[in-house]
């Protein structure tokens, strides 16, 4: 009985072996396929980033344009909403600095 115990544990470690040997070799081909995926897309996102260098002038430019824009905007919704207060108050409505209710 002792004999057949032993046997039956030295094909289980066998067994064990072969299977984790495998799974090694499948996770390793899969990290391969994974590693050339990510070397491609670098080599990608490299060739990207060479062909727009030459934008990177008119973006600053652009954005600085934008920035203009954007605080003329900001300074537009101040005054439509000034606006909108007064008229607001002209018809007697809440306005954005009364509250809403008028329940104490």
């Amino acid at each position: 009985m002792i004999e057949f115990l032993a046997v039956v544990t030295v094909v289980y470690a066998l067994v064990l072996v072969v299977v984790l040997a495998v799974s090694l070799i499948v996770i390793g081909r899969a990290l391969w396929s994974l590693g050339t995926s990510v070397a491609a897309i670098a080599g990608g996102l490299k060739v990207v980033d060479q062909q727009t260098q030459p934008l990177g002038g008119y973006v600053d430019a652009l954005n600085d344009g934008l920035s203009t824009v954007s605080a003329g905007l900001t300074s537009v919704a101040g005054h439509l909403t000034a606006a909108d207060d007064e008229l607001a108050i002209a018809l007697g409505e809440p306005t954005s600095r009364q509250p809403i209710s008028n329940v104490a």
